[in-house]
């Protein structure tokens, strides 16, 4: 492809392409150090907070979306 005087080729394309892609992409951080509320009572239908706690809870939460929880161990 020429524009001008200059030429460019399918990589040159891709890779401004690709360059604005993420410049453009907004970065998403989830939570840190999550843990499950030890005060859950099974036997009762009562509110015992939050289900799940952690570092940073608020962050990359987006009104209106899903919002998922990917959780990962090693034993």
């Amino acid at each position: 492809m020429t524009a001008g005087d200059r030429t460019y080729s399918k990589g040159d394309q891709v890779r401004k392409i690709v360059l604005v892609l993420m410049l453009l992409a907004v970065p998403v951080w989830g939570a840190d150090n999550l843990k499950l509320n030890s005060r859950l009572d099974y036997s009762s239908d009562s509110q015992d907070g939050p289900l799940i706690t952690g570092d940073h809870m608020e962050d990359g939460a987006t009104a209106g979306k899903p919002n998922y929880i990917i959780m990962y161990g090693e034993g």
